[in-house]
């Protein structure tokens, strides 16, 4: 490491690049899943691509950043890319925290086409705390100093706020937030009834939701480090690196759902689908996904069925199915009254010693049914 004085730069860049990519094939993928396999696109898909052109953004501003200093230890620095350097840290601030704002509306929108209504309503209040939160945040990073350009020159007059309270507040809330975004749908997961496979998959998408909150964490520990200290070039390396790592992962949780779309049509025995009609809730792949768009079904009232195009609650099917029975019972519930059809169909032997008792015992069916 004597050539570059021990910088952090080419790890900075190496993980920025690595990640980048990792956000591009998860975007094919979805779009693939949603717009070949599904058909259909919905509002949490255009945020994913706003998402990852801001991922992109902030690792292309870091980048820049690392070109001008970050990573290197302040006493090797060039001191005349110093204005160029903070100039990349200040447009990567915004992008950071766009990108996280768009990442969590994206995944509490999704959440609003499940069809849980405690899960709809309180996703729709978690998205209007993100919007503010996000908006705040990116609002004061734009102009935390007056006049602007202070926030990146450092000199002449003018005041800033105080960045360290600010960065170490907006730490802490977007980790506040992840945790209430992630963990959101626990309570409607815990009453699934699905097969062993699909609960496994559902555990492994909230865990690593949940590693989002890990590395947002991890990534304030760095935040006090680089605040404080005077080899600030150096100490931003494991912030900024960290900050790479909590968006991607993000964007890739937050895009797992839409890969149930690929792997019900391309591999169907990974992840336990089954044709015996049974429900096993929101994310069952018994009902066609592209009705909803999203690669997991809307979770519906197991008791209810449909009559002239309504669920009626409460209702009861008892028949055949796909099986070829000789009888068939129905018993629906049309406003609110109780009718039975019963179909029963029987082969009798023709002879002429038979066809008076047969006519009799037609009469006296005819007789039972009214």
């Amino acid at each position: 490491m004597a050539g570059n004085h021990g910088s952090q730069g080419p790890t900075v860049v190496a993980i920025g690049i690595a990640f980048a990519a990792l956000t591009f094939v998860v975007l094919v993928l979805r779009l693939f899943a949603r717009i070949y396999v599904l058909r259909k696109t919905g509002l949490d898909d255009y945020l994913i691509i706003g998402a990852c052109l801001l991922a992109w953004a902030f690792v292309g501003a870091t980048i820049a950043a690392v070109n001008n200093g970050l990573g290197q230890h302040y006493k090797y620095t060039d001191k005349s890319l110093l204005v160029n350097y903070s100039f990349a840290v200040w447009l990567s601030s915004m992008f950071y925290l766009a990108c996280l704002g768009f990442v969590k509306t994206s995944v509490l929108w999704f959440y609003t086409r499940l069809g849980d209504r405690y899960l709809t309503r309180m996703a729709y209040v978690m998205i209007a705390v993100i919007i503010c939160q996000a908006g705040s945040f990116v609002l004061v990073a734009a102009f935390q100093c007056t006049p602007v350009s202070k926030a990146w020159t450092g000199t002449g007059d003018g005041k800033c706020v105080n960045i360290n309270v600010f960065y170490l507040c907006n730490a802490a809330l977007n980790i506040f937030t992840d945790l209430l975004t992630y963990t959101l749908p626990i309570r409607v997961v815990l009453k699934l009834q699905m097969p062993q496979k699909q609960k496994i998959i559902l555990g492994v998408i909230l865990c690593l939701g949940l590693f989002t909150c890990v590395s947002s964490i991890i990534r304030i520990s760095y935040i006090p480090a680089m605040l404080t200290s005077a080899d600030y070039t150096y100490a931003i390396s494991g912030a900024m690196y960290w900050s790479v790592i909590e968006t991607n992962i993000g964007i890739l949780t937050a895009s797992i759902p839409s890969f149930k779309a690929i792997a019900s049509r391309f591999l169907p025995r990974f992840i336990g689908e089954y044709s015996s009609g049974r429900k096993y809730g929101p994310w069952s792949g018994n009902v066609d996904p592209r009705k909803y768009g999203s690669g997991f079904t809307r979770v519906t009232d197991p008791n209810s069925v449909t009559v002239n195009g309504e669920d009626i609650a409460m209702g009861t099917q008892i028949g055949a199915g796909d099986r070829d029975n000789s009888s068939e019972e129905r018993i629906i519930i049309p406003d609110g009254k109780i009718f039975t059809q019963t179909e029963i169909e029987t082969t009798v032997e023709s002879t002429d010693d038979y066809d008076t008792s047969r006519e009799q015992a037609r009469l006296s069916n005819s007789k039972r049914m009214f």
